[in-house]
């Protein structure tokens, strides 16, 4: 980028900072409102990329709002002023307005709640589309050329849309919750506005349009710019962009446990590859030819591809074959991710692998997701460049760019997602999406100023795509590489699915099993056989059941025990699950009892759609330190349990945090009984009776009878719960205290003092 003029050097380095915290508070909105949505509408992935399409949809349809109005509209610095004034001012109003719409609107079936969730994103997300061509135009007022400039300008807003996602969910979102996040964000927008309106009032230098007319004029080879080609090409590219982050997202959430805070911390890595991508080829390479640029987008093309494979097919094979293995098994040994821990001293391998646990969250996304997305960053600005040709319509081109490359992210995401994923599996798209990028490879004409035959190119291309085939981990290998193996005679069974991946380890009567590469159940379930006989014997009658979270059924078999049970209904979010259960016959047993109704769907959102009321609600789905947990765990949803229950019904939590989740089952029931590892809660008072749990217990052998008496502790009831838990929060839904668990281990680790 080049100035006139220290006033002008300093007018440029201002909007520079404007744009970059722009991004900034917009990746703060989007990593509180994406979450905060799942609050009415689900967690499933249907309700996850409905979400993400309509986010990215306004993003689009803002940069061809934009676009067309940079060139339109004489004073765009008055223009930019609105909308980032308008971002503040939906900002501060969007929590109440989200709070009023998901009352009532929560739980409709997917294609209403599409509407709903447009009706809310749709005007926040077309004004942040709306910034990159519009600043792109007021930018070419200080830069010699579209390519320095959208480079420039992407980097600023990439860069800080990462740390921005990194500081909401890090900082914000684990110490002052959802809400406080989204009102920073609001905050940050109403001082950029301010900021904006003082640079309106500055002389602006005069535009610059040389390189567009050389370019129209016939100065560079006109024959190599793409023009309007470039469009379905940057759709193409866009598609793969989302539908690789889609698979590495799936990837590292397997090997960091479904962390609350990998979602960001990937996010953050695609966005500093891109910045730096972005910034970079504008000056590394030469800018004296089109011909260059062209051939260097479709070689980072090639490259993207060709780095994606080698990376997983490498990461397989150095996993399964030498030392380097050990990394896998030290993240899959580890519970959260990052864990608040110091490193042992006690040897140096235990030194080191403590230390690469603490940062794993960083080091996978960095592995696999880094390089491509800096060859990605790299491709935009190039693309923009290459689809210029008239003079004076930079704001145009990159809108339309911007929102051709948004199309091809929605596609992907939901051919990804829905389709390619569920259907194929990893292995089969990531050796899709891989021989896309190579083949990109044949439209590269010309190297170092040597032509390239058609016949080489086409003889490289067949040669790596054969390779990678037969080279790449077949089946569900890769995923088996990356979950301990609990010793021999197991067998391994492997579903994946839209909500992602299911292994399950069995040899006889032990099951192991792992829901994106977090325990889910196991077998035998003593424990779990050990709190069902608890609450069913506290319950008054025990003719309908729900249970939100199948596990592996230990909970179910015991309820199915009890007489007088007439209906238990399942509401299980991943049907991958049942999938790779029902292989082994005590599942198919279990899932086909004539008792048992299967309802794939999220618990919180199914609890919202119906008025069935139960003698008991069990949930197990997951812990409270799991991505989305605080949906099951938060006051809100326990009073809509409570709801849910007869008079005289049973509410069993299993937990494995027992200061705030004791508590706010407190907040929202009036009697709780609290164990070891479960609560039981009610809104009348608790009478055990003790000819059911001899009746439950009964086709147990003595030494069975043992081991499950042996398996809880009961420790007390609200007056325990209200000595114990004094000086510490209770989980919101706009307050996820024990889900971005960050913010509590360091308040916990200053208790401890």
């Amino acid at each position: 980028m080049t100035t006139s003029g220290p006033l002008h050097g300093r007018i440029a380095s201002l909007l520079a900072f404007i744009f970059f915290f722009s991004g900034f508070a917009s990746l703060m909105y989007q990593i509180a409102w994406q979450r905060l949505l799942t609050l009415y509408y689900g967690v499933g992935t249907i309700s996850i990329t409905l979400i993400v399409s309509v986010y990215m949809f306004g993003l689009g349809v803002g940069a061809l709002i934009g676009g067309a109005l940079a060139e339109r509209i004489r004073d765009k610095l008055r223009l930019y002023f609105v909308v980032q004034l308008l971002l503040a001012v939906f900002g501060f109003v969007s929590l109440p307005f989200l709070d009023f719409l998901g009352r009532l609107t929560a739980g409709s079936n997917y294609v209403i709640s599409l509407w709903y969730m447009g009706s809310f994103l749709i005007l926040p997300t077309t004004l942040m589309g709306m910034t990159l061509p519009l600043v792109t135009k007021i930018f070419m007022r200080f830069a010699k050329d579209l390519l320095s400039t959208v480079s420039y300008l992407y980097f600023l807003n990439s860069i800080g849309a990462a740390c921005g996602a990194l500081f909401a969910s890090y900082v914000f979102i684990s110490f002052f919750g959802l809400h406080a996040a989204v009102y920073c964000a609001a905050a940050i927008d109403i001082v950029l506005a301010a900021l904006i309106l003082r640079v309106h009032f500055l002389p602006m230098p005069e535009a610059r349009y040389q390189y567009a007319l050389q370019l129209v004029h016939g100065h560079a080879d006109t024959g190599t710019v793409l023009g309007k080609l470039a469009y379905p090409v940057v759709l193409i590219t866009g598609f793969l962009a989302i539908g690789y982050e889609i698979v590495w997202l799936r990837v590292v959430g397997v090997l960091v446990k479904a962390s609350p805070y990998a979602f960001s911390t990937v996010l953050a890595v695609y966005l500093v590859g891109i910045g730096v991508g972005s910034f970079g080829v504008a000056r590394l390479w030469p800018r004296q030819t089109v011909v260059g640029k062209r051939n260097l987008f479709f070689l980072l093309q090639f490259l993207i591809g060709l780095y994606v494979a080698t990376t997983f097919i490498g990461y397989y094979y150095l996993t399964t074959f030498t030392p380097l293995g050990g990394i896998t098994r030290a993240s899959f040994s580890t519970l959260l991710h990052p864990p608040f821990i110091v490193p042992s001293v006690a040897s140096l391998g235990q030194f080191l692998s403590d230390t690469f646990v603490i940062i794993d969250v960083f080091a996978w996304p960095l592995v696999f997701a880094f390089v491509p997305t800096v060859l990605m960053g790299a491709s935009f600005p190039l693309i923009a460049h290459l689809s210029q040709v008239e003079a004076h319509e930079e704001g145009r081109t990159v809108g339309r760019v911007y929102f051709f490359n948004i199309a091809g992210n929605v596609l992907g995401g939901i051919l990804t997602g829905f389709v390619l994923l569920p259907i194929m599996g990893t292995a089969p798209t990531l050796i899709v999406f891989s021989a896309i990028g190579v083949l990109f490879g044949l439209f590269v004409t010309r190297i170092a100023g040597r032509q390239l035959r058609i016949g080489w190119r086409v003889g490289v291309a067949v040669t790596l795509l054969v390779l990678i085939v037969a080279l790449f981990p077949k089946g569900d290998r890769l995923y088996e590489t990356m979950h301990d193996s609990p010793g021999e005679g197991f067998v391994t069974f492997i579903e994946e699915g839209r909500d992602g991946v299911v292994v399950t380890q069995q040899k006889q009567d032990t099951i192991y099993n792992y829901i994106n590469g977090l325990g889910h159940g196991g077998r035998p379930g003593y424990g779990f056989y050990y709190e069902a006989i608890e609450g069913l014997s506290f319950a008054r009658q025990v003719e309908n059941v729900l249970i939100i979270g199948f596990g592996t059924g230990s909970t179910t078999e015991m309820i199915l025990k009890m007489n007088g049970v007439r209906k238990v209904t399942i509401v299980e979010l991943n049907p991958a699950l049942l999938r790779n259960l029902e292989k082994m016959p005590l599942f198919r047993e279990l899932l086909h009892d004539d008792r048992v109704e299967v309802i794939i769907d999220d618990g919180r959102r199914w609890l919202l759609r119906t008025d069935e009321r139960f003698d008991l609600i069990q949930i197990d789905a997951l812990r409270a330190t799991t991505s989305y947990s605080n949906n099951l765990y938060s006051r809100q949803f326990f009073e809509l349990a409570g709801r849910h229950l007869n008079e005289g019904g049973v509410f069993m939590v299993w937990m494995d945090e027992y200061r705030v989740i004791p508590k706010t089952i407190l907040a929202a029931f009036d009697h709780v009984r609290v164990y070891d590892f479960f609560c039981l809660a009610s809104n009348v008072a608790f009478v055990r009776n003790d000819e059911v749990q001899r009746a439950l217990l009964a086709d147990f052998s003595p030494e069975e009878r043992q081991t499950i008496a042996a398996q809880g502790r009961y420790l007390g009831d609200e007056r325990f719960i209200e000595e114990v838990t004094v000086g510490y929060d209770i989980n919101e839904d706009w307050k996820p205290v024990t889900e971005y668990y960050l913010g509590l281990r360091i308040e916990n680790s200053f208790r401890l003092r």
